[in-house]
């Protein structure tokens, strides 16, 4: 496998970073491919909430025939927004607006947060503009467009000899090489192949159109702009259809792989389906009858052994034709209704009757799910700590549940719901909600989606975490949602959970002998959290106590400890270690501060040093150096503060207001003081555990 050459270069960014544009150049190293230009222009800043706004008019250094448009934004319930964009081939004169549609394939091989639409596929144009139409919401509330994203891709390229190709499939099939597809575009920067080709056999033909223009002079070239969004704009790695069709007839190899290899052309029936594209918009115009022909010819040729005028179950649909639409699977006007129209005729011809054969639409097959257990824990909580839901789905229906986020484990706070957190409803996603009584906003507002696709006859568990701050007694009740579809189930597992006051209010000593009273802070402190407090380092290392000792839910593993928290450390009580050096451990307070700052540049990994005055750990990829080096080893190392988890840099404390210089560990903060430089106090270890009682509300700073 050959890597493409390619350069990239930054070709304006205005002030403020409102608009940021590169360039990228595919250069293939050998012939028989065509470069691929890629314009691409980032818009972050002066959006309006609501009404039109209309972009300056982006020239282009060189012709392009693909417009690609993605956008981030945020639409309240009863809002909209609309994209479109028009070209010029000039800059004088202009097309008409093309309006945009999300894309209904599958997402990108990594999710951005973006919503891309299907490319605009032209001839040459040198100038593109886009125009977004935004409007409020039921109740007002704006639209937030955080970015539109602006790609505009070259694929033309001299005419390719690909009717003279040796190879040609089944004698007229154009292969890839033939149309110039670089297989280079397939792998990754190291080599690996981004989309490996699985397998399953054809049971249904799924015929689309690109809804592009119409009788291309250049349809290689509309094949290979396809091929970049599809492989490059995505991340697929490939193109999604097996085959695509053009007006003179001509049929071209799509996804790698060969026969019965599995495309990304319809989602959620990609598998045992070969997906077709005849190339054009066919909503009113009639397809020719060169690609008509073509598309029958290429059923007979790929599947000779299919039923043209046959139904059948196929994943979750009853009686799905053989040979069917786009829309017959997914919410779509594909593959443009003049297309659809000829489908009958289609079935017919194939079958020998020449009649055409209308087959009504299929019946999707009704999931079927239940909660079998649902667990929440502990009943009685402190106002801020974790509350744990074990739920137990089982898929009693004969279709593979889809799922959706957010996924198991995501921790919601009281007073956030789905929508808020950004987790909005997905058609057909099956997920466990969590109710309480009282509650006037969105049903089941702490929703968690299932580990994965859940297949027929098994059981998954969902575990999901709610901080709950309100001192009360809540009634919680499960449901599991079939969103947009109904509640499979509602009101269940009803539970009672008190939430309690938090431990820090000053207490009267204790009556329990196992118990020891520090008069500083006024709390009770059992012996065993003492004995280890005084044994290993205690005032200096630990700090007073800040709290009574309490049941929390470990951030960590989810279990349930005895816990007390002081200035510096947190203190658990692990009694399956009883007897053991290991009974108390302190918690991993260090890298649970730090969980959401890990794309910081100082929390970053970082390559192996070569003075041998510094330490590197790969077990975090962080160095150790200095006066933070000289006192974790002489302190007590890694079973005291754990590894390094980011390097040396500065902040300012939480605790303090002051800005020191630091470095974090897994259970600890280092903080450099020269002001003590020479004493026992020159590395001081940070507040931790106050800085997490002053973030729930327990204490406040200062």
């Amino acid at each position: 496998m050959r890597q493409p050459r390619w350069t990239r270069r930054t070709l304006l960014k205005l002030a403020g970073g409102a608009v940021i544009a590169t360039m990228t150049e595919f250069r293939f190293p050998h012939s028989s491919a065509a470069a691929i230009t890629r314009i691409s222009w980032s818009e972050r800043e002066g959006f309006p909430s609501d009404g039109v706004y209309t972009s300056r008019v982006f020239s282009l250094p060189q012709p392009c025939n693909s417009i690609e448009v993605s956008w981030q934004a945020t639409v309240p319930p009863g809002g909209a927004l609309m994209v479109g964009v028009r070209t010029s081939a000039d800059g004088t004169a202009w097309s008409e607006w093309v309006w945009l549609h999300p894309d209904t394939h599958i997402t990108p091989l990594v999710p951005d947060g973006r919503v891309y639409a299907p490319p605009v596929l032209t001839g040459p144009v040198q100038a593109v503009q886009y125009c977004v139409r935004l409007q409020r919401g039921s109740d007002g509330e704006p639209v937030h467009l955080e970015a539109v994203h602006l790609t505009c891709v070259n694929t033309m390229s001299g005419e390719l000899s690909y009717l003279d190709a040796p190879a040609l499939i089944d004698g007229w099939i154009i292969p890839r090489a033939g149309w110039g597809a670089d297989e280079s575009l397939r792998f990754d920067k190291n080599g690996n192949e981004i989309w490996p080709p699985q397998y399953a056999p054809v049971q249904k033909v799924i015929v689309h159109h690109t809804a592009t223009d119409n009788n291309p002079p250049d349809p290689a070239a509309v094949v290979r702009a396809i091929y970049a969004y599809h492989a490059v704009t995505l991340g697929w790695g490939d193109i999604g259809y097996n085959f695509l069709i053009d007006w003179q007839g001509h049929a071209y190899e799509g996804r790698y792989g060969g026969p019965n290899v599995i495309g990304a052309h319809t989602a959620g029936y990609n598998t045992g389906s070969m997906g077709v594209a005849v190339i054009g918009n066919f909503e009113s115009v009639h397809p020719p009858q060169a690609a008509l022909s073509a598309l029958g010819r290429l059923i007979r040729t790929r599947v000779p052994k299919l039923d043209p005028a046959g139904v059948s179950d196929f994943h979750d649909l009853k009686n799905a034709p053989n040979i069917g639409g786009h829309r017959d699977y997914n919410q779509t006007d594909c593959p443009g209704d003049a297309l659809y129209a000829q489908l009958p005729l289609l079935r017919g011809q194939l079958s020998g009757v020449g009649a055409p054969i209308t087959l009504p639409p299929p019946q999707p097959v009704p999931a079927q799910a239940q909660l079998v257990k649902v667990t929440f824990t502990p009943t009685q909580v402190y106002s801020g700590t974790l509350l744990r839901i074990d739920a137990v789905v089982q898929n009693t229906g004969q279709i593979t549940l889809s799922t959706q986020d957010p996924p198991p484990g995501y921790v919601y706070v009281e007073g956030q719901d789905f929508e808020s957190a950004g987790f909005p409803k997905v058609q057909g996603a099956f997920r466990v909600g969590v109710d309480y009584d009282g509650n006037t906003g969105l049903p089941n507002p702490f929703r968690w989606g299932l580990p994965g696709p859940l297949a027929p006859g098994q059981q998954a568990t969902v575990t999901g975490f709610i901080v709950l701050k309100t001192v009360k007694t809540w009634r919680l009740t499960a449901s599991l949602v079939d969103e947009f579809v109904g509640y499979v189930q509602q009101g269940v597992f009803p539970q009672q959970i008190t939430v309690l006051p938090p431990p820090t209010a000053p207490a009267q000593p204790s009556t329990d002998p196992d118990m020891v009273y520090v008069k500083e802070t006024q709390h009770n402190v059992p012996k065993r959290f003492m004995d280890y407090w005084s044994a290993h380092g205690g005032l200096m290392r630990f700090g007073y106590p800040l709290t009574e000792p309490f049941f929390e839910l470990s951030a960590t593993d989810g279990n349930v400890y005895l816990t007390q928290y002081f200035e510096r450390a947190r203190f658990e009580y692990h009694p399956e270690n009883a007897g053991t050096p290991f009974e108390v451990l302190l918690g991993l307070l260090g890298s649970e501060r730090t969980k959401n700052r890990r794309a910081e540049p100082p929390f970053q990994p970082v390559s192996p040093p070569t003075d041998p005055n510094v330490d590197y750990f790969p077990q975090t990829r962080h160095t150790l150096r200095g006066v933070f080096r000289q006192y974790w080893w002489s302190q007590g190392g890694l079973m005291v503060f754990g590894y390094p988890i980011s390097e040396e840099f500065e902040e300012v404390s939480k605790t303090d207001g002051k800005r020191y210089r630091v470095q974090y560990f897994e259970r600890y903060r280092f903080e450099w003081h020269p002001e003590l430089a020479g004493t026992p106090y020159e590395v001081l270890l940070g507040h931790l555990g106050r800085e997490v009682l002053i973030d729930r509300g327990w204490l406040q700073p200062g």
